[in-house]
């Protein structure tokens, strides 16, 4: 019986763990194009949940015909590079995450950042950005607290 009691009180008790919540952009600097393309990863059921508040009323990210620009706009609102006027090209939606893609026209690299989404909904929210020039990693990811605002993204 004792084999068996201690499965299960671990097992409730990572049920009532709380989750870790994280984003991630890759930002991109593409040098011929002279445009930054980001892939910003979030968690797909905390952003569902998000857009559901906002909207008041149900929304599943993979079928409702509004989920794209609901979640474009959010990110563009919780995103920002330099000058950068971010456009949204699309969203990818898996199990567990929302992928969206974005791009900015520029005349170079952007300097600072700021990824603020999930920042005022979770306390420990952790963002990173990985920046690269041409598909090539520059240097290791900068990590965004829900405090942090603007960050330099270049030593």
């Amino acid at each position: 019986m004792r084999r068996l009691l201690l499965p299960a009180i671990t097992s409730a008790i990572l049920a009532t763990a709380h989750q870790f919540h994280f984003g991630h952009i890759d930002a991109n600097w593409n040098s011929r194009a002279k445009t930054l393309e980001l892939s910003v990863r979030l968690h797909a059921d905390d952003l569902e949940q998000l857009l559901r508040q906002r909207r008041g009323r149900p929304l599943e990210l993979d079928r409702d015909p509004q989920a794209e620009a609901l979640a474009c706009a959010y990110v563009i609102e919780t995103v920002a590079f330099d000058q950068a006027k971010l456009r949204c090209l699309g969203m990818e939606v898996t199990a567990h995450f929302a992928t969206l893609f974005l791009e900015a026209p520029g005349t170079e690299p952007p300097r600072r950042g700021r990824f603020r989404s999930f920042s005022a909904e979770f306390p420990d929210q952790i963002n990173t950005v990985q920046v690269l020039t041409d598909n090539r990693r520059n240097g290791p990811a900068v990590a965004f607290l829900p405090a942090d605002q603007w960050k330099a993204l270049r030593p």
